[in-house]
């Protein structure tokens, strides 16, 4: 099996490495990656694979699938398509989206017999907008035994906890006034919006060490002669727990409500559950086997904590329905989410990363694929886990 799929990885392997660049090349926010899912559609509909296009109404989310006899069991590997503002690619998404297609193309090729589906999710707005929540919702991740993509980062892991998310948008509403002239008769939208932090700041204690809570001012203002008469201010509420997570949202919301009552503003608050990001839960009972593949391909794992460091994924969300991972490999010792992890995700070692991680999904889901009895212990860890949440 591994012989075959390496051919496969030998002839393909330019391809893919092109079309990373060009995904890399020109970084696309969420829900506007229309030229990234094109280029990752025109290449699997030029492998075989059926194309289903505007998955639960958005415009850049797809399905690629190569079915043999049936529909079940069906592997999933999920493309993230959405860059960052400012730096592009710096959270490696033209690796993931492109290693996803790859590990497809790999077991398919390699294995035309296998029974079942082999499939790409194209997912928009990881970063921003939750597209895999919009996804779960529809029922889109619910037909698979197993959904994964590998993730560039600067530590190559297994397991990787995340915290839940939920944002919370606070719109303050005042009075304008000449800053100068009459004063009084201004409700200064801004103090509320300042208010607000001091409140945030002063519930801290009560939060609680596991709690993530950050905050930017959207607008606060047009000039300083003017009563600002319009603020703006979103928080990032986490927690490693996602009902804390909407309790804590609930308190900033309140200090929010708190602050434009006290000056005579009003304030609407968007605070959408439905939204939130869920904690991840990694099946480990496919970890472990994928563990032992990355150990037979040379790749080292360098397991930590699984809660340090963490981030915020709509990956939790879809690993609470189906058994799913989310493991990294490492291509760069600069954290995520920088300018220099931008350079490394087109670097050699990047796309190097890209083709072992191919691999080594193809690998996995060849044997997910292949075993009812592990698609069975995969379930049963998850129910597992859910409980244990």
């Amino acid at each position: 099996m591994l012989a075959r799929m390496k051919k496969i990885v030998a002839r393909e392997a330019g391809n893919w490495e092109r079309l990373a660049l060009q995904i890399h090349q020109n970084p696309e926010l969420g829900f506007q990656e229309k030229k990234t899912a094109e280029l990752l559609i025109k290449y699997l509909a030029s492998r075989g694979f059926k194309i289903e296009k505007n998955l639960a109404g958005l415009d850049t989310s797809f399905r690629a699938f190569s079915a043999n006899q049936q529909s079940r069991p069906a592997v999933g590997f999920l493309a993230e398509l959405d860059a960052l503002p400012g730096i592009g690619h710096g959270c490696g998404h033209n690796l993931i989206a492109v290693s996803s297609a790859a590990a497809a193309v790999i077991l398919r090729q390699s294995l035309p017999e296998l029974t079942g589906s082999v499939e790409v999710l194209g997912c928009p707005a990881e970063e921003r907008g939750g597209g895999k929540i919009i996804l779960c919702n529809a029922g889109a991740f619910d037909h698979l035994d197993l959904a994964m993509l590998v993730h560039p980062s600067d530590r190559t892991e297994i397991y990787k906890a995340s915290l839940a998310l939920l944002e919370v948008k606070l719109d303050f509403i005042g009075r304008a006034a000449h800053a100068a002239a009459c004063p009084e008769k201004g409700i200064n939208a801004l103090e509320a919006a300042i208010s607000t932090f001091n409140r945030v700041r002063a519930l801290r204690p009560r939060m609680g060490r596991a709690a993530r809570v950050n905050g930017i001012i959207l607008e606060g203002g047009k000039a300083p002669n003017i009563i600002p008469d319009r603020a703006k201010v979103e928080f990032w509420v986490r927690h490693e727990r996602l009902d804390k997570t909407m309790q804590l949202a609930e308190m900033v919301a309140r200090a929010g409500k708190s602050s434009a009552r006290e000056i005579g503003a009003r304030v609407k608050v968007e605070l959408n559950q439905k939204m939130a990001y869920a904690p991840f839960l990694p099946n480990r009972v496919a970890g472990e086997i994928l563990w032992e593949i990355f150990e037979l391909l040379g790749i080292k794992v360098e397991q930590g904590d699984e809660k340090a460091g963490m981030g915020s994924t709509d990956l939790g969300n879809l690993s609470w329905r189906v058994p799913a991972l989310h493991p990294s490999m490492s291509i760069s010792q600069s954290p995520v989410h920088t300018l220099e992890f931008a350079a490394a995700a087109r670097s050699r070692r990047g796309l190097l990363m890209m083709k072992r991680a191919a691999l080594a999904m193809a690998m996995l889901g060849c044997r997910v694929m292949s075993e009812e009895k592990l698609r069975a212990e995969m379930k049963t860890e998850l129910a597992r886990s859910r409980r244990g949440k």
